[in-house]
């Protein structure tokens, strides 16, 4: 196996040492940057060859990360860095628990090989030998089955995946300081929540992942995603979120594994789920932790289902039964009237798109970005501005240029010809991929229709059974629609909330509107339609 091992420079590091001699011993190859630093040397630079070693062959790349307070603080801690460069390059991750420590939110789901009782291990080979033994397994093996506190709450609480979400947003984040200044500032302040709001490709979620990354107080969080039936069920955000705030709160990790957890399994209502999770084991005397601990709900918007959103229902009833340390985050569009209702009593406070502050992060990121695609190293001036201009605040905007740019779509020489926002760029495509007016209604308008009508992604078969095509016909179809619904796991889906919305609105979309209520019940079904994808 190839294996980055990466650590913190501090008492802990002497058992990397340990640990990297002992897998070369059993033949693997372990990256380790003591080897390769020189004085001088750029840093940067062996660690990214690190990566490219490792990822060459991603069934024989493992990652693994010695988790200690120095290693993983928020925010400085290095390590972190290297998480998200091998969460971006789907590493299989394998984390060791050297220290008490609270492990970072993108991988406190995966279960970590506690480490603790073995350090220093000269002074305890016998436990070491065993840990290693564990260690070598779950690298040659991919097997992370530990025993103990966390198996137990990870098989009761089933906490929900959110690595992809933190590393693809991570990527290329840029500026955002000043919003970290609003939150430090409410985290100082006695009130309970923090609603930010903005308007659709402003970078919400980029904000969210890069808070849970950078502040120290975010002891949970949980991304609702529109057309993701597990993202947008309240029970499981709940149990996911409990899951979160124990690997960060070690009181509340003991009184959740003494409690009746196999009592959840026949709960279905999300208040008596909340009452069970957070406002029972938070009471009683709970001894409040030295800073606050903030749970972090990303998109709730998304999580509205038929005028009905009940997560926020339940935040908006419920949350102020919750001891006082225990603090909201919540990110929204503006304007939605199922989340405004719910959240009245929260004071939101808004990202807006023509802030002044928020249009030097998009020129500083335009101007970090369009170097690779200028001849000279730097654009000419103007483009910068120019770019920012047209993109009206928008971080999706200024982010699907980079990608048209890096395919040989745009050019740094046509920038007039750029569209203007997010609409713009909708219309141009659908104009580009769809010249034919009459094909478009006839062929790519009813599926269209199905597929912002469905509750949750429909697989390609589904698709077909409604459309009565054959396995062929419905892989051409959807390929056809191009890269604004891009198809993960066979299933095709509008590659942000924000398509959808342009698509069915008629002022908007214009020739190309689809009206998706009622859809699906136009349209011929078979046996094989899943009816809990599709509203009948």
């Amino acid at each position: 196996m190839r294996i980055f091992l990466s650590y913190g420079r501090d008492q802990f590091a002497s058992l990397a040492v340990r640990l990297k001699r002992d897998l070369e011993r059993c033949g693997h190859e372990v990256w380790f940057d003591l080897d390769r630093l020189k004085p001088g040397g750029d840093w940067e630079r062996y660690i990214e060859d690190g990566f490219e070693f490792v990822s060459q062959d991603a069934k024989q790349g493992r990652f693994v990360v010695l988790l200690t307070e120095h290693s993983v603080r928020r925010p400085n801690g290095y390590c972190l860095n290297e998480l998200a460069r091998a969460c971006d390059r789907n590493l299989a991750i394998v984390p060791v628990l050297v220290s008490r420590v609270e492990p970072p939110l993108s991988i406190c789901r995966i279960q970590w090989l506690d480490m603790r009782d073995c350090f220093p291990a000269e002074d305890h080979e016998e436990k070491y030998h065993k840990h290693f033994a564990q260690l070598r397994d779950a690298i040659e093996h991919n097997n992370l089955d530990f025993q103990g506190v966390q198996a137990r709450l990870l098989n009761y609480l089933e906490p929900l995946s959110y690595e992809a979400d933190v590393s693809r947003h991570l990527a290329r984040f840029t500026g955002r300081q000043w919003v970290l200044k609003e939150v430090k500032e409410w985290l100082s302040s006695p009130r309970r929540a923090l609603w930010i709001t903005g308007e659709a490709g402003v970078g919400k979620s980029a904000l969210a992942a890069w808070l849970s990354d950078c502040v120290g107080e975010i002891a949970a969080m949980h991304y609702c995603r529109y057309g993701f039936s597990e993202r947008v069920d309240p029970r499981r955000a709940l149990l996911s979120l409990a899951y979160q705030l124990s690997t960060q709160l070690h009181d509340y990790e003991e009184r959740l594994n003494a409690s009746r957890l196999d009592t959840l399994a026949g709960a279905t209502d999300a208040r008596t789920i909340f009452d069970k999770l957070f406002v029972g084991p938070l009471g009683d005397h709970f001894p409040a932790p030295a800073q606050p601990a903030v749970l972090l709900l990303d998109a709730l918007d998304e999580a509205t289902q038929k005028g009905v959103n009940e997560l926020a229902s339940l935040i908006g009833a419920e949350f102020a039964r919750t001891p006082p340390w225990l603090r909201l985050i919540v990110t929204s569009r503006p304007h939605e009237p199922e989340i405004n209702f719910a959240l009245q009593s929260l004071d939101p406070w808004k990202l807006e798109a023509d802030r002044s502050e928020n249009l030097e992060d998009i020129r500083a990121y335009l101007r970090r970005e369009l170097r690779r695609f200028a001849g000279n190293g730097e654009p000419r001036p103007g483009v910068v501005e120019a770019i920012s201009a047209k993109s009206k605040g928008s971080f999706l905007y200024v982010h699907w240029v980079r990608e048209e740019l890096q395919a040989g779509r745009l050019s740094l020489d046509r920038v007039d010809e750029f569209p203007r926002g997010l609409g713009g760029i909708y219309a141009q495509f659908f104009e580009r991929r769809f010249p034919d007016a009459n094909e478009y209604a006839s062929q790519r308008r009813p599926l269209l229709e199905v597929i912002c009508a469905a509750r949750e992604p429909m697989a390609r078969d589904d698709l077909a059974a409604v459309f009565d095509w054959s396995a062929y016909q419905a892989r051409d179809a959807v390929g056809r629609l191009g890269s604004l619904f891009p198809i993960r796991d066979g299933r095709p889906r509008p590659f942000h909330q924000s398509v959808r919305d342009w698509l069915t609105n008629q002022d908007q979309a214009g020739p190309y509107y689809v009206r998706a209520e009622g859809a699906i019940g136009g349209w011929r079904t078979s046996d094989r339609v899943s009816t809990s994808a599709v509203p009948l």
